[in-house]
Parts: C-alpha cells; structure tokens; sequence
C-alpha cells in the first residue's frame, strides 16, 4: 500500500465568470493501489472505471473555505462484472493493549 492515500482539494472558483465555469477547481494526487485498481477494472471489462470518493469540508489558514477529498478504491462493483477490487491492507493492529 502506498504511504498516502490518493487525495485532493476543491477551492470555490473565485474566477468564475459564467454558469458554464466550474463551482469548484482543484487537483488530486492518485497514489499507486487507486491507479493499478482502475486499470484492473478496464482490463476486466469495465468500461467506465471508478474509484470511491469522499468529502470534508475544511479551512484554509487564510481563512477560506474548501473540500478536502479522498479517492480509494472501488469496493462495490455491478454484478454483471467479473472485476473484483483487491484486499486493502490497512496494517492495523486489532490487538489492545489492556
């Protein structure tokens, strides 16, 4: 498993000057299990493939407001695809200490 999970930001689009420009804009880092998942799924047959996607909202220190996001791998498949996503090793140690 990579050392950081594939993850981004989305900033208000202060420059937007139409309806047809994004609310939002921003960039993700995809690490390496998202990126070999979604060349699993097109090599299964998936056409289209996807990843799970999750949203914080957060603060900038210079006070501005955005959604921190998340990408992983896709653990729900439609049963008409034989594409299964890999196991995630998540290396936690179920053993406490008491």
């Amino acid at each position: 498993m990579s050392q950081y999970p594939a993850s981004g930001v989305l900033f208000a689009n202060d420059r937007k000057q139409s309806e047809k420009q994004p609310d939002y804009t921003g960039s993700i880092e995809i690490d390496h299990d998202t990126i070999r998942d979604l060349v699993n799924q097109m090599n299964s047959g998936v056409d289209n493939p996807k990843a799970n996607l999750a949203g914080w909202r957060k603060m900038s220190k210079a006070g501005k407001q955005f959604l921190s996001i998340r990408a992983s791998v896709m653990r729900e498949r439609q049963q008409t695809s034989s594409y299964q996503a890999p196991p995630q090793n998540n290396n936690i140690d179920d053993e406490i200490p008491f």
